[in-house]
């Protein structure tokens, strides 16, 4: 038996934190996943009149990896969804879709060892990927999740099946760095509805002419005397050479964005039915968004109550903006959702959320489909 360190799709970020394991196949192979997702948001009330609007949209993801030996493979994870923003008032029907290269990499992994190169998610925070619900991760995802990065990435693993360290009941202790830079390259354009390529010149955190910036990760899971247990701590910093207003002047006052991030998650079968999963996250900029003087809390909360085939999620985050030269903001969103996973594997689900961001607030109600397969 072998563990493989998951390194796909839009989890990549959390690479140290799921792990599958597979008896040895032949190879070279091919295999993957695709996820296919329909979702409603209704906006129905808010503060700016211009947010009320319908949007239906698709989101489909297909995670492949080639593999030519066991250790080494090439993985791509590909991306379609809207990649524009709603124009204010106009509902929208499946418009403004693309198609993306989300992740891009030659891997060579054993198991305790990683090393990678191409485009991919430097690891850092799980909420932007685990809170739950239909949209636990929204508010989080904004500005936690470090995406469509190019650079390298390795890492070690100790304990269980890693390297041992000759200490009991550990678990598995890995530990991860990504030197990385900002995608200008014709692959952070998209296809269909083409979302334009990214220049330096558009300038934000990591958009440097070198490999600057940077993340560091300790995972921990696997425990034997808490099964389901599994913690992140993680600190980042990426350059920044510029920072463009909404009017896309550039902001006098810029510094490197430095953060730190502590995470958990616990996954506590009550019954053989029945379980509960416990999510809290805590996330602090300096100079976010390259923004001198501008400093970030992100608090995430959850909790995931699973029984049988049903599932019920609650999730709050908060975001609490102070700025020395601006506008101090206490953002917020709150979700509740339930959903329904059928035996063929299709999952319905319902959810509503509230949330407010610079005094805005505004309300949602959703419904989602989701299917997925592997091959």
């Amino acid at each position: 038996m072998t563990t493989k360190w998951a390194l796909s799709g839009a989890v990549l970020c959390a690479l140290a934190l799921s792990t599958a394991t597979a008896v040895a196949e032949d190879t070279p192979r091919i295999e993957g996943e695709v996820s296919i997702e329909f979702q409603n948001d209704y906006n129905y009330e808010s503060d700016d009149s211009d947010n009320e609007l319908n949007d239906l949209f698709n989101t489909t993801e297909a995670d492949i990896s080639f593999y030519t030996t066991e250790e080494f493979y090439l993985n791509t994870h590909l991306t379609f969804e809207p990649v524009e923003d709603t124009d204010p008032e106009q509902n929208r029907f499946f418009g403004d879709e693309g198609l993306y290269v989300e992740v891009l990499t030659l891997n060579y992994e054993t198991d305790s060892f990683f090393v990678l190169a191409g485009k991919f998610g430097p690891n850092f925070s799980i909420a932007y990927d685990a809170a739950p619900g239909i949209y636990g991760t929204e508010l989080a995802e904004d500005d936690l999740e470090i995406s469509e990065r190019l650079g390298f990435s390795a890492g070690v693993a100790f304990g269980e099946s890693g390297i041992p360290l000759g200490i009991e009941g550990i678990g598995r202790q890995e530990l991860s760095a990504s030197v990385f830079v900002a995608d200008t390259t014709f692959f952070s354009e998209s296809v269909f509805e083409n979302r334009g390529q990214l220049n330096r010149d558009d300038g934000g955190p990591s958009n440097t002419r070198g490999f600057e910036s940077f993340t560091l990760a300790l995972d921990g899971y696997e425990f034997p005397e808490a099964d389901g247990l599994r913690y992140q701590l993680a600190v980042a910093m990426q350059g920044v050479d510029s920072v463009l207003d909404d009017d896309g002047n550039e902001i006098d006052d810029v510094a490197d964005e430095y953060r730190f991030g502590a995470a958990a998650e616990w996954a506590i079968g009550v019954t053989e039915d029945f379980s509960v999963t416990p999510l809290l996250e805590y996330v602090h900029f300096w100079n976010g968004g390259g923004i001198d003087g501008e400093d970030r809390d992100y608090v995430t909360a959850s909790t995931l109550f699973e029984y049988q085939n049903w599932n019920l999620a609650l999730a709050y985050t908060g975001r609490f903006i102070e700025n020395d030269q601006g506008e101090d903001f206490d953002d917020y969103q709150f979700q509740v959702s339930a959903g329904y996973t059928f035996d063929f594997g299709l999952e319905a689900s319902v959810g509503w959320k509230i949330r407010e961001e610079e005094n805005v607030e505004t309300e949602t109600f959703g419904a989602l489909l989701a299917y997925s397969f592997a091959f």
